[in-house]
Formats: C-alpha cells, structure tokens, sequence
C-alpha cells in the first residue's frame, strides 16, 4: 500500500465511530456504582469502545416515599436510584414511574444513539429485555410503548447479569415474541435476590443465548473465567479487542 493510501487508511480507522454500549443499573443504585459494579468489563473493553452509563429516573433514597410515590434525584452520584417500582394494589400489581423511564431512554436513543449494545444489571437487565423487545422489528405491544418516535435499529448484542422477568399479567405477552439479537447471560448459583429459575426463564427469550454460570449470587464476577467468557462473546462486535489476548 502507498504511503498515501496507508494514509487515508489509517485516518479513516480513527475517524470511525467506537461500538456503544448502554449500561443500565440494578434497583437503588446507580450509574456510578454500576461502573464499580461492571469495572472487570470495563477493563476489558478499554478505549475500544464507549460505554454509556445512565442513571434512572426515579429516586427510591431510603425506600420511604411521598405521597407522589418518588421524589426528584439528587445530585449525589451514590443516590439511590431505580427504573420502576413494583408496586401492588390488591389483586394488581403494576411498574410505577415505567412512562418516566422509557421518556428518557426514548431521548438517549435518539440523542445519543445508535447503540451496537446495551448491558444490565439486575432491574437494568430486566429493562434491557423489555428495549430489545421494543426495539425488534414489527413490535407492537399495549402496555410497553415509547412515549415518543424513537429511531433506532434493534441492539447488537445483549449482556445481561441477574435478569428477571416483569410480573403484572398485562406485561406477560411480551416475552412471547423471540429475540433473535446475540445475548449473554451471567447467573450465580447461589443468587438470593433474583432466583436462578427466574433468570433462566428469560434466558427462553432469546434465540441462542450464550450462558455463564458461575459459584456465587447478585452480581457480576470479576473472574479470569469470566472475562474469558465476556471477551469471545464480544469480540464480533469489538474486533480490537483481540488484539489485547
């Protein structure tokens, strides 16, 4: 290759978009503690891709709650934050502060995007299922809409870590309809907050998921085994990163 064209090359690569990777929290936590949370990850991924971590939107502090039901986050990057909250009235149960939620995923897709991947953790991986679905072609479901057009192509890839399914009846249709997007699934054996039957029921949702299993309970292992598993999954998505075997 000429000089030239080595040149154009080279200048062409760097000019090219990093992979982006949206990164959303468990329940009360936040994205600063999803970054400790997920660090072996981030390791890994190093400066060969960006990842985008978000706050949610409804601020649960010390799980005592006004009369609104949620009160505005606070400055504060350890604030206890959430995505919904589960919420049962009687015989119903529903996702409360679920609208806020999908209106401001709605404005980051938008704003931020495109996305090659999203990972959760916990009540993030939970709502990384439910953008997936919303995000495969030709879905329409009554209850689970953005608020707003949103513009953008269905992920890439799927990390999930501590998944579950949402439980009100008038969400269960969702998770008929498969989801033929390349998915990583981390479960721990002795996981006490989401139980592993439930994790693995949503690992069903997905067209050929890739499954880690490992000794321990709720959270993402930050073991050699692990990273291991991380990096052969990501690597069709991050070609860089073989280059740091």
């Amino acid at each position: 290759m000429s000089e030239p064209a080595a040149t154009a090359a080279t200048a062409a690569a760097e000019s090219s978009p990093k992979p982006k990777i949206l990164c959303l929290h468990g329940f009360a936590e936040s994205a600063e503690i999803f970054k400790i949370r997920s660090r072996n990850i981030r390791g890994l991924v190093g400066d060969h891709a960006e990842m985008v971590y978000l706050d949610g939107p409804l601020d649960v502090g010390n799980l005592r709650f006004t009369a609104e039901d949620f009160v505005k986050p606070k400055q504060n990057p350890f604030t206890n934050l959430a995505w919904w909250w589960w919420k049962t009235t009687g015989q119903r149960s529903e996702l409360r502060g679920l609208g806020d939620t999908l209106e401001k995923l709605a404005n980051v897709l938008n704003e931020q995007g495109p996305f090659d991947g999203i990972l959760g953790f916990s009540q993030g991986a939970a709502l990384a299922i439910l953008l997936a679905e919303m995000l495969q072609e030709g879905s329409s479901h009554e209850y689970l809409k953005f608020p707003k057009p949103v513009e953008h192509p269905q992920f890439k890839f799927v990390i999930l870590a501590g998944a579950f399914g949402v439980e009100p009846e008038e969400y269960q249709g969702i998770y008929d309809t498969k989801l033929n997007v390349p998915s990583l699934h981390m479960t721990g054996e002795y996981d006490t907050v989401i139980e592993t039957k439930r994790s693995r029921k949503m690992m069903e949702v997905f067209v050929d998921p890739v499954v880690f299993e490992f000794r321990g309970g709720h959270f993402i292992p930050q073991t050699p085994e692990c990273l291991r598993v991380v990096r052969s999954f990501l690597l069709p998505f991050i070609p860089d990163l073989e280059a740091e075997q």
